[in-house]
C-alpha cells in the first residue's frame, strides 16, 4: 500500500513537472533562422538579444494576462488579414530573405524577449500610438529601427545601424563600434544619449535645431568660416583617434550627450 501511494505521489510530481514545462514552453516560439533579415512589425515592448544558437527565440514574458471570457475558444484577428500562429500573440510569415513578425492586438499583448543570431539582419518597424520601448542588447549584426512613439535603448551593441523615432529619446552604450559602414541616430522630439568607446575611431556629424550638444569626448571639429550666421541650429562636425566610420548623430527639438566610455 505504502509502495502504491508512494508511485502514485511520484506520478503526480512528474505529471506537475510536465506542467510547468508546457506552461513555459507555451510562452515560447522557436524559428529556424540563422541568416538573412527579420522584419518586426508593431510589438509595443520588445527585447532583442544575441543569441549563441542558430535559430530565432521570440518569448512572452507576459502571456498569463486574463483573456475575456467571450473570446475563450476563438482566434485573435487582425484586419491585415493575420492571425495568431505562435500561441503567444504573433503571425510569423518565413520569406526568401527570412522572415517577418507582426503584432496582432492592436494594444499588445505582452512583453517581449527575441534572441537572434549574429548573421541575422534586425528591422524593427512600429509606428503605433500604444507602443512603449524597443531595446538592443550584446548585438553586433546589423540594426535598423523606425519608430513613432517607442524610446530606443542601446546596451553594448556595435553598429552598423540606422535609428530613427520621432517621439522617444534614444539612450545607451556601443561596444566597439564596427567601421564597416556608416551609424546613423535621429530622434525628431526626444533627446540622444550615448556612450562611446575612447579609442572609436570615427568621423562626426553632430546636429540639433532647438537643442544643445554636450560632449567630453575628444573630438577634433572643423570650425566653419561661413560668412553668414545660421539660426535655430547646431551643427558639429569632427573627427576622432583621426576619423573612421561615419557617425551621423541628430535631433530636431531634443539635446544630445556623448560620453566617454
Amino acid at each position: 500500500m505504502k509502495k502504491l501511494k508512494l508511485i502514485g505521489l511520484t506520478c503526480l510530481v512528474i505529471a506537475l513537472g510536465l506542467g510547468q514545462i508546457n506552461a513555459q514552453n507555451s510562452n515560447e516560439y522557436k524559428l529556424d533562422m540563422s541568416s538573412g533579415k527579420l522584419i518586426v512589425k508593431e510589438l509595443d515592448e520588445v527585447e532583442f538579444e544575441a543569441s549563441s544558437n542558430g535559430s530565432v527565440t521570440i518569448t512572452n514574458r507576459d502571456n498569463d494576462r486574463e483573456k475575456s471570457e467571450r473570446a475563450k475558444g476563438l482566434r485573435l484577428i487582425n484586419g491585415l488579414g493575420l492571425e495568431d500562429n505562435t500561441g503567444i500573440g504573433l503571425n510569423v510569415e518565413k520569406t526568401s530573405g527570412g522572415a517577418t513578425i507582426n503584432q496582432i492586438s492592436r494594444t499588445g499583448s505582452g512583453e517581449y524577449l527575441i534572441k537572434v543570431p549574429k548573421g541575422v539582419t534586425i528591422v524593427f518597424e512600429n509606428g503605433s500610438v500604444y507602443s512603449k520601448s524597443v531595446s538592443f542588447k550584446n548585438i553586433n549584426s546589423e540594426i535598423e529601427a523606425t519608430t513613432t512613439h517607442c524610446d530606443v535603448r542601446l546596451e553594448n551593441v556595435t553598429g552598423p545601424m540606422t535609428i530613427s523615432t520621432v517621439h522617444g529619446d534614444i539612450d545607451g552604450a556601443f561596444g566597439t563600434i564596427n567601421q564597416s559602414n556608416p551609424i546613423s541616430i535621429i530622434s525628431s522630439h526626444g533627446d540622444i544619449d550615448l556612450s562611446i568607446p575612447i579609442a572609436t575611431k570615427a568621423n562626426f556629424t553632430i546636429s540639433t535645431n532647438w537643442g544643445e550638444i554636450y560632449s567630453d569626448l575628444e573630438i577634433e571639429i572643423e570650425k566653419t568660416a561661413d560668412s553668414m550666421k545660421r539660426y535655430n541650429q547646431n551643427k558639429v562636425n569632427g573627427k576622432m583617434n583621426g576619423g573612421g566610420v561615419n557617425m551621423n548623430i541628430s535631433s530636431t527639438h531634443g539635446s544630445i550627450y556623448l560620453r566617454k566610455k
